[in-house]
């Protein structure tokens, strides 16, 4: 199978194409196969009758926001079920933007989020997927455009691959994130700034299309907690800690560019404090190395995709 930066090499070619086809049959078989367990959604109020029929929250279908997302597996969630097409982007139909554009009733609904992408994979390249190529995910943002989120940043900075590469078996390893600083430059911290004008020109280049659409930076979460978790999850404490650390760095960088370019951050950190890879399975909004839920290792799984989607509906909402 094709193998990019980013999410695939987290997940190691040699082992995600079994479930990656387990999945697929999966998909095919059981089409009442959901995604897994989290917080259940507020019932719905009834409509009028003469209304459109409501989503989770009321919204009536069709009455919200023509909306399009954008980003990386961190909002694709690879592996959670159902799988949606294109195939090669890993994608789910319950990811997080899915969960949002059912809630808010959108009127028109266009995800392009793509496992591995990186910001010219959004902006100029035809992104290389195990399938074949799909077009740069600016193309499905047009005039009419009113809703756009954005997670983006993660692979352009490799935080993913560096991080699989830190899989430590035993304490008796040393951890790896004394290694990421060089002559005393931090190589992760260098990355984002480094890739900091690419956000913003991306974000203007969104504007550009839709000058009229709502644009949301949407964050990378609370992953791993400080101290880690070992032997649960094999990862030193001081690369746990080193890691997330590096995660709020992105996400402070991210609501630095949406400042300064008049759009909108929402940080989903706060919202998934506790639900880490730490987190007992049940209360888990990212899986772990090894994952127990239907998910790919070190990604949102079904719960946490449903509480980003319906958080968001609620900050959308309540008019940011």
């Amino acid at each position: 199978m094709f193998c990019r930066p980013g999410y695939e090499r987290v997940m190691a070619c040699n082992r995600i194409a079994p479930l990656v086809v387990a999945v697929a049959l999966a998909a095919l078989t059981a089409s009442g196969c959901g995604a897994a367990p989290g917080p259940a959604a507020p019932s719905p109020e009834a409509p009028p009758s003469s209304a459109a029929p409501a989503t989770a929250t009321g919204a009536p279908a069709g009455s919200g926001p023509r909306y399009v997302a954008m980003g990386d597996s961190a909002a694709a969630a690879p592996l959670v079920p159902d799988q949606a097409q294109p195939v090669g982007c890993l994608k789910s139909t319950n990811d997080y933007p899915s969960v949002l554009a059912r809630r808010i009733g959108a009127a028109s609904f266009d995800d392009v989020t793509c496992s591995g992408a990186r910001t010219e994979d959004l902006v100029s390249r035809s992104q290389p997927t195990r399938t074949g190529p799909v077009p740069p995910q600016l193309d499905a943002v047009t005039a009419d455009t009113q809703l756009v989120t954005v997670t983006i940043g993660g692979n352009d900075v490799d935080l993913p691959t560096i991080a699989a590469k830190c899989r430590r078996s035993t304490l008796d390893l040393p951890p790896c994130a004394p290694g990421l600083v060089v002559d005393g430059v931090d190589t992760i911290s260098s990355a984002i700034d480094d890739d900091a004008d690419e956000w913003s020109d991306l974000v203007d280049a969104i504007r550009e299309r839709a000058p009229s659409a709502r644009v949301v930076l949407v964050g990378y979460g609370t992953y791993v907690r400080p101290e880690g978790c070992f032997p649960d999850e094999p990862i030193n404490p001081v690369d746990a800690a080193y890691f997330q650390a590096k995660v709020d760095e992105l996400d402070a960088r991210l609501a630095r560019v949406a400042a300064d370019r008049g759009v909108e951050f929402f940080d989903i950190r706060p919202l998934t404090v506790g639900h880490d890879i730490c987190a007992t399975p049940q209360d888990r909004y990212f899986e772990g190395f090894a994952p127990v839920s239907p998910a790919a290792p070190l990604h949102p799984n079904g719960a946490g995709a449903r509480a980003v989607g319906t958080a968001l509906a609620d900050y959308l909402s309540a008019g940011g």
